[in-house]
């Protein structure tokens, strides 16, 4: 083939792939998302959608990310982590998703890690600091939030510091030995170890046999990384057998849990991994708010709602610097390059050896008014 011949079957080429590429330039970019939109996940689950959609919108609304609107296509996986997986499979190989964003199942990410680990499209912000998925490092997962080991090392740290010698766990039983791992490595570093633990389902609603074990080890202070119903539960049984020690939780159980646990909940504490949603002497807090009100005015800000914003403006941040000529593998790059990102009181860095993009952790204790203060 001559020179010329070469040259004009290139340009023939580039004729046909051209209008493809032009068209592509300005369809929405698509992020996923496994939920658990039904369930006893559902109200979390939609605040953490609510957050999501909110900011993106306000971002389609300023132009999107260069030129291209984002789409969120959110998928229900009714807080089962079998699920979680299959909704993955689905955004990745057949929405064609360009990142995964904001999954409410810790345990379901880990059941996913495999999957992640053979593809090259970034998981960012699954909302948990579950330990079994941050054990070890996996290139695609982004974590914009501090883990439970953070959060245990100070709540159980603190309470040393106070004299407390006595420590119950209570974990779930679904998840790897990463979070229990969490809480014993916590009680080491104090010289210390568990006077009982109790590993308990997310989805039962007894809990007698767990509140009697604690009650045997006699412990000064239970501590818990589980979800809303079994410290509920287990806090009322415990002190209507006349317990008066301590309870703590992670960030995991959520601000409702105040609401629930009712005139049980005064003198219960809270680790959380953002700053308070109220205090909009935050740039970020302000932004949130705002945002909230100009396009989800029925949503109310919290912490679950501030963590998705904190997600979206971490992955947009990503997309942008990941270009016009956007690939999974190119996000997975620029997230990676993301050092020191301020986003107005709350700081993310991200590295080739690290995913962990937070190390923030603030405690809480609920007042007899049932307050939460800090």
């Amino acid at each position: 083939m001559t020179n010329t011949l070469r040259a004009g079957l290139l340009a023939f080429l580039g004729l046909l792939t051209w209008p493809a590429l032009a068209q592509k330039s300005s369809e929405p970019i698509l992020i996923g998302q496994s939920a658990g939109l039904t369930g006893g996940q559902s109200g979390y689950s939609a605040d953490v959608r609510a957050g999501l959609e909110a900011y993106f919108s306000h971002v389609n609304k300023n132009g999107g990310v260069n030129g291209r609107p984002l789409k969120l296509l959110a998928e229900d996986d009714g807080g089962k982590k079998k699920n979680v997986l299959a909704n993955t499979r689905k955004l990745v190989e057949t929405d064609r998703v360009i990142a995964l964003i904001g999954y409410t199942s810790g345990a379901g990410v880990e059941e996913s890690l495999d999957y992640l680990d053979s593809i090259k499209v970034p998981m960012l912000a699954p909302m948990t600091g579950n330990m079994g998925i941050r054990a070890s490092m996996h290139r695609n997962l982004f974590h914009t939030r501090a883990g439970y080991d953070a959060e245990m090392r100070k709540v159980i740290g603190n309470m040393a510091m106070m004299g407390l010698k006595r420590f119950g766990l209570v974990y779930l039983d679904d998840v790897g030995p990463g979070n229990a791992k969490a809480m014993h490595d916590a009680l080491k570093a104090n010289q210390l170890t568990a006077v009982a633990e109790a590993p308990v389902s997310r989805n039962s609603l007894d809990f007698t046999s767990a509140v009697d074990h604690l009650l045997k080890g006699r412990p000064e202070v239970v501590v818990f990384i589980t979800n809303n119903v079994p410290l509920v539960k287990i806090v009322q049984g415990m002190r209507a057998k006349g317990y008066g020690g301590q309870f703590i939780t992670s960030s995991f159980a959520g601000i409702k849990v105040v609401e629930d646990l009712k005139d049980k909940a005064p003198g219960l504490i809270l680790s959380e991994v953002l700053p308070h949603p109220q205090r909009t002497q935050f740039k970020l807090v302000k932004e949130h708010h705002q945002v909230l009100k100009d396009y989800a005015p029925d949503a109310k800000a919290n912490y679950t709602t501030l963590e998705a914003h904190v997600a979206a403006k971490v992955l947009v941040e990503g997309l942008r610097r990941a270009g016009n000529n956007l690939t999974p593998e190119r996000l997975v790059d620029a997230l990676e390059d993301i050092r020191k990102l301020d986003l107005g009181g709350y700081e993310v860095s991200f590295s080739p050896k690290s995913r962990d993009g937070s190390v923030y952790v603030n405690t809480g204790v609920v007042s007899q008014e049932g307050a939460l203060r800090f």
